[in-house]
């Protein structure tokens, strides 16, 4: 979590629309109307096989705090062009329990941003017993010198607590799957090469995922360079996107889900997160969050105000592989993200 910036006068949602209308950068409507609902009833067998799935997990960062904001340009863009879930949470509050939750099905006790080893299955099995190669690409890893375990590296730029596979007792205990734990930067030679593999997990590091780090106030990556940062996250996701789209990877019903953990740090409430709304299994939940889904074989602008949380992410990419359900994932009320991503087989 990053320290709280005091805020006072209008609304931060007002404030950015008066800004843009002064500015002239009126987004589509798709973003700023309400959202057009899905059918109330789904189906599991609605979600296709994916031919690769990328899923870019940012920081700290509530809906209202984006949309409608002239420091994030790409992300209103995409808002307005791809898909976009106006109704999505975090699982809970702080960080690292989302990650968790992300890719096992649930917090697996997880409660805080301190290191700990998880005995618990996970999407990485789910991948392997059928088949699915899989790779989690961390910005500035490379600043650990090796050390895969370590909680800390390159003043705060990365973070263990945002990378869930290397706290997964049956990855750190294999030299082969702790293999595919790599540097971000490794993915522009994977997307080169064709060496993409079926599941893609990307965490950029504390400059570019809006989290912040502590530090001189001078530090652009400081926490209290709140719009600095959601800038920088915003060039971030459009030029990580444009590599993966211009890349042959990018095809058949490949999918990008880009989602923020948690809602912003406000220091109101128990937690110091003033918005504590979920859904889905988890109410209180991790607050009201972005989360973009951009397919291949479905490029065009929709919106879905269908309830979603991190484990809907988790359950549309078991769907479209038919990997099983982990924990949450299998209750009726975690509703895979069927409207939003690309129809083919």
């Amino acid at each position: 979590m990053r320290p709280v910036v005091p805020r006072s006068g209008p609304s931060p949602r007002t404030r950015l629309l008066a800004s843009l209308a002064s500015a002239g950068l009126v987004f589509a409507s798709a973003v700023l109307a309400p959202a057009v609902s899905a059918a109330s009833t789904w189906n599991r067998s609605d979600v296709k096989n994916f031919q690769h799935v990328f899923v870019v997990m940012m920081e700290n960062t509530g809906y209202d705090t984006l949309i409608g904001n002239p420091n994030a340009p790409w992300i209103n863009w995409a808002a307005s062009n791809y898909g976009l879930a106006t109704n999505a949470y975090g699982v809970t509050h702080p960080s690292q329990p989302n990650y968790i939750a992300l890719t096992s099905g649930s917090t697996q006790g997880v409660t805080g941003d301190y290191t700990t080893t998880v005995d618990a299955t996970n999407i990485v099995d789910q991948l392997e017993a059928a088949g699915k190669t899989w790779r989690d690409y961390q910005q500035s890893l490379s600043l650990c010198a090796g050390d895969l375990l370590a909680a800390s590296c390159g003043n705060q730029q990365y973070e263990r607590k945002h990378n869930p596979f290397v706290s997964y007792a049956d990855v750190q205990s294999s030299v082969a799957r702790m293999a595919n734990v790599v540097d971000l930067s490794q993915l522009q030679t994977d997307l080169a090469s064709g060496d993409v593999a079926d599941f893609n997990f990307i965490a950029p590091d504390q400059c570019n995922d809006m989290h912040g780090r502590g530090g001189p106030a001078t530090d652009p990556c400081n926490y209290g360079n709140v719009q600095g940062l959601i800038r920088s996250g915003d060039t971030f996701l459009k030029n990580l996107v444009g590599e993966i789209t211009s890349s042959s990877a990018w095809n058949g019903n490949s999918v990008i889900f880009i989602t923020w953990d948690e809602s912003d740090y406000t220091g109101t409430g128990p937690s110091g997160f003033g918005d504590t709304s979920g859904c889905c299994t988890a109410n209180p939940g991790g607050g009201h969050v972005v989360t973009l889904v951009i397919s291949h074989s479905a490029n065009r602008a929709r919106t879905s105000s269908v309830a979603y949380n991190h484990y809907s992410i988790l359950a549309t990419i078991e769907d479209g592989w038919r990997l099983g359900h982990l924990g949450a994932t299998a209750d009726p009320s975690v509703v895979p993200m069927s409207d939003l991503v690309g129809p083919s087989k």
